[in-house]
């Protein structure tokens, strides 16, 4: 049996279990293009990534110079789930990858708790987790470490023997101040920016992180 240095392991959902923030920054790009904001795909992932709705409506107001729309929450929302119905997908092996770590495993997002919910459920990926949390079971959102440190305590490990697994710098910084090692899934994002947040190593096949806990970063 594979041996592993860490006691368990916790994953982000958004980007590293589903792919889901192509899908999400599609809807906002639009919706900040009408208000004449034109931002990249990796501009919307530096500034967007790993936040919750609220903290990105204020950044987005923040980049603008202006408040947005009053409808602009609700036009997004609406237009997540639409796009959710229609186009939801696992990130690519990660369900093969679930399968083949054999340790103690929880999900912390920063989604709220109907958004987690049906990602998961709708992919089949919930059974594989001992615990599941959103940002409805914690007082501060990432980048504040309390969601890791939550699903630490459920695991009944000490943060230092939990490794996770995250891809944006919000979601690395928290972890980091839980005082966890991070791995970052790294296919779209900038590793550079994974690693000045904190990230002990980055990686972009999701067939490789079996691997990778296996020896030291």
């Amino acid at each position: 049996m594979q041996k592993y240095m860490y006691d368990a392991i916790i994953f982000d959902c958004d980007g590293v279990l589903v792919d889901t923030e192509r899908l999400t920054n599609e809807v906002f790009m639009s919706l900040l293009a009408e208000q004449g904001l034109h931002l990249s795909h990796m501009e919307m992932h530096t500034h967007f990534t790993g936040q919750t709705t609220e903290a990105n409506l204020i950044t987005a107001a923040g980049l603008l110079g202006r408040a947005l729309p009053e409808d602009t929450h609700h036009r997004l929302r609406t237009g997540f789930w639409e796009a959710m119905h229609t186009g939801l997908k696992t990130v690519p092996y990660v369900e093969e990858t679930l399968q083949a770590i054999h340790l103690p495993k929880a999900m912390a997002t920063n989604a709220l708790r109907e958004d987690m919910d049906f990602k998961l459920n709708r992919t089949g990926l919930h059974a594989y987790f001992d615990h599941c949390f959103c940002v409805e079971d914690i007082e501060n959102p990432k980048p504040a470490p309390d969601i890791y440190l939550h699903a630490a305590s459920a695991l009944e490990v000490a943060p230092e023997r939990c490794v996770v697994v995250e891809d944006s710098t919000a979601g690395i910084s928290a972890a980091v101040a839980a005082g966890m090692t991070v791995y970052a899934y790294s296919a779209d994002m900038d590793a550079e920016q994974q690693k000045a947040a904190g990230a002990a190593l980055c990686f972009h096949d999701m067939r490789e992180l079996v691997h990778l806990l296996s020896r030291r970063p």
